[in-house]
């Protein structure tokens, strides 16, 4: 946001063609003071200087008409027709012919008028960057040394005066010479200029577009807390949407970001990495300076940080384990084989019997978390299927209680939802499984223990699953490592029930939380709403 002024710079033949107008431009004006100021002094001064001397009439008409044609060309020019080179060398050649008038009312060569032509070459050059130049020179040599030669028939000035009128000539072809020179040094150095500000004009783009699409914030500031950029991230982690922060003070528009910003430039933060709280989330902030004139304030989504490496460290744990869960389960089924043949034996002592049953139990719970392991590898293929929670859940609990061998007076199941269910029928199945054994274990076991409710969500395409029991609920201490892989608080589970399903809810486009209630507490399952019964 207004983190750069994103700059338009036309093509190379279009900005050339606008400065060439600009220029024509300034120098009419420039015709146009120099026509005023030949009236001002023919009218004020006339007296006194050389100005009008020899013809005051024809320097009064010379000097009105080369007014009015100045302010003639201010039409043609602001319409820019007809073309820029018809123009130019039109004006200029009035030029020539206009001032060779005023300078033959003034006494010739030696009123000085004739220099001002070093002007109009001179502008001419660098206008049209140095063409025509020869033909501009030759043109004034021919004009002045023409006016001289009439006053020497005519007016009987005296020869001596050619070596003025030769001399202004020389001059005449040098202010080409040099403004050729200027003219192609003027038009790389504009040419390179345009090139720097495309380059930078398209690197500022690009900064804007990357800085736009960073996940983490960004806010820039000046020496005295006033914020000068930032980005749309920025603005949704500290809560600030919508505000004007061009401009504005970090102290008001956030006073907790400003303490530390003030406490890190003072010195009494030795790691710029803060922790601040916005919108019920936590922050980290990173302070880096920039020069004397201001600092770059990094933000980043703690909880965001937090998944990325727990992501990437059970990525990396997933495909281990997979490996070894493989690797794992041939001599175990060997081992279990071997004592459940042992077992069959009447022979042994109880000690040993024992010591089987200890070994079978053991293989069993290794067995079943190597069967956790190889469905979490398989999480994330999901077939999303449309189906009724009426046939679901009851098909779901005769199921269950037959194979866990659980009463199903001890279940209630709770239908109020006007919603079909999305959702893959087998992930479903195993979460259900994992939460309604995880509720059998931590029950009563008494009548009615366990409800499952289902309805429809606080929004219109959301139905929420709530499977309550009627056991003292999670701890408050252990609920921040609840759905943490491995952790278990049950002395033969394996820690991967709640975890696997949560990602499986994930992968589901579900959510799967634990509420936290004066019953206890229970699990409900968010996911999403399709048609109606």
């Amino acid at each position: 946001m207004n983190l750069v002024n994103l700059l338009v710079v036309p093509d190379g033949q279009a900005y050339h063609d606008d400065l060439f107008w600009r220029l024509l431009n300034y120098f009419n004006i420039y015709r146009i003071i120099l026509g005023g100021l030949f009236l001002l002094v023919f009218f004020f001064l006339g007296d006194k200087l050389v100005f009008g001397i020899t013809n005051p009439l024809l320097f009064l008409l010379g000097s009105v008409a080369y007014l009015g044609l100045g302010m003639g060309f201010i039409v043609p020019i602001a319409l820019r027709k007809p073309d820029f080179n018809v123009q130019l060398a039109f004006q200029v050649c009035l030029d020539i012919v206009f001032v060779v008038m005023l300078m033959h009312a003034s006494g010739g060569i030696q009123s000085g008028i004739g220099l001002l032509l070093l002007v109009s070459l001179a502008a001419s050059g660098l206008i049209r960057q140095g063409r025509l130049m020869l033909f501009f020179a030759s043109l004034a040599s021919l004009s002045v040394l023409l006016e001289h030669s009439y006053d020497l028939f005519y007016l009987d000035t005296g020869t001596s005066q050619y070596a003025q009128a030769g001399m202004l000539s020389i001059g005449f072809f040098a202010m080409g010479g040099l403004m050729r020179v200027l003219a192609q040094s003027s038009r790389e150095s504009v040419e390179l200029a345009r090139r720097r500000g495309a380059d930078l004009a398209s690197m500022a783009q690009i900064n804007h577009m990357v800085i736009q699409d960073l996940q983490d914030g960004i806010l820039v500031v000046d020496a005295e807390g006033r914020i000068l950029s930032w980005n749309l991230q920025a603005e949704s982690l500290l809560d600030i949407e919508g505000k004007s922060l061009l401009g504005a003070l970090l102290s008001r528009v956030t006073p907790n970001l400003f303490i530390l910003w003030q406490c890190w430039l003072d010195g009494r933060l030795e790691n710029g990495d803060q922790l601040a709280s916005a919108r019920g989330r936590k922050i980290r902030v990173r302070f880096v300076p920039v020069d004397e004139s201001g600092s770059v304030i990094f933000l980043e989504d703690w909880d965001r940080i937090q998944n990325q490496a727990r992501q990437i460290k059970l990525a990396a744990l997933g495909r281990l384990t997979a490996n070894i869960a493989h690797e794992i389960r041939n001599p175990l089924s060997s081992i279990t084989y071997a004592a459940e043949l042992l077992l069959e034996d009447a022979n042994h002592e109880p000690v040993q019997s024992r010591l089987l049953s200890i070994i079978l139990d053991n293989s069993k719970r290794l067995d079943n978390m190597i069967q956790d392991i190889l469905r979490f590898n398989r999480k994330d293929r999901a077939n999303t299927e449309i189906f009724s929670p009426d046939e679901f859940f009851p098909a779901f609990l005769e199921q269950f209680c037959q194979i866990h061998k659980v009463p199903r007076e001890c279940f209630s199941l709770e239908m109020c939802a006007g919603r079909c269910l999305v959702f893959d029928k087998s992930h479903l199945n195993q979460v259900m499984w994992n939460l309604c054994r995880n509720a059998w274990h931590h029950s009563k076991k008494g009548k009615g223990s366990i409800c499952i409710s289902v309805g429809d969500g606080v929004k219109p395409d959301v139905v929420e699953v709530d499977i309550m029991d009627d056991g003292r609920g999670v701890p408050e201490p252990l609920r921040a490592q609840l759905f943490e892989p491995f952790f278990t608080t049950s002395e033969g589970g394996t820690g991967l029930g709640l975890y696997i399903a949560r990602e499986i809810s994930e992968v589901n486009d579900a959510a799967l939380d634990y509420i936290d209630d004066r019953e206890g507490g229970h699990f409900r399952i968010r996911c999403k709403g399709e048609g109606s019964e």
